[in-house]
């Protein structure tokens, strides 16, 4: 039974900028778990990101550290700038002290090793940067539900790149048949980030 305090509950934000569909999906599970209700909006290009902070008023960005080759250090002082108040959080493969110690200095507000244990932290983590935004600038209700979408032109360019990926995988492939259960989990979730930007794009369209 959902509460009267839970209804009235306002949604976190979320920002995910990463191009591993399947690291992507360990964050929105995490994020759907434990901050619940929250909108994320996932895109997998540096450039995305930094148009989408521009567009939109966040109360967390989560990214990779190297997003389709391009390191986020080469952004990380934009998006910092962009975002504002809002915690960067960068999720990395591998430990670099002079990487980590780069992107705090350009702005990020931390950086993550992928280890098991950070996984199990995480939500301890992201809660301690989401209580203190939630404790910053103060938003109305219009304009928090207004600067929570991109704009139509991000969305639209975010769909044809996740769709390319989706036809991708449906077409013909020589691939092995072991396989063929990893790309139809990969194809679901990618549908799933398409159904999130339409239902984004819907509210847009309900707007004007």
């Amino acid at each position: 039974m959902v509460t009267k305090r839970a209804k009235a509950r306002k949604p976190c934000y979320v920002l995910i900028v990463e191009d591993n569909v399947h690291h992507a999906e360990i964050l929105t599970e995490v994020l759907d778990r434990h901050f619940a209700p929250v909108v994320i909006h996932t895109v997998d290009t540096i450039d995305d990101g930094i148009e989408f902070a521009a567009q939109s008023d966040y109360h967390m960005i989560l990214t990779g550290a190297v997003i389709r080759d391009v390191p986020v250090s080469d952004a990380i002082s934009k998006l910092a700038k962009l975002a504002g108040t809002t915690p960067i959080i960068v999720i990395s493969g591998k430990g670099d002290e002079k990487l980590a110690a780069e992107l705090i200095k350009g702005g990020a507000t931390e950086y993550l090793v992928k280890t098991r244990e950070t996984l199990e932290q995480l939500p301890a983590l992201l809660a301690k940067h989401m209580k203190q935004k939630k404790g910053g600038r103060k938003r109305t209700a219009k304009k928090e539900a207004r600067s929570a979408l991109p704009s139509p032109g991000a969305i639209i360019r975010e769909v044809d790149k996740l769709t390319q990926q989706a036809l991708t995988i449906v077409g013909p492939r020589r691939g092995k048949r072991s396989s063929r259960a990893r790309d139809l989990d990969e194809l679901d979730q990618l549908l799933g980030q398409i159904q999130r930007l339409r239902e984004m794009a819907t509210k847009l369209a309900s707007e004007d």
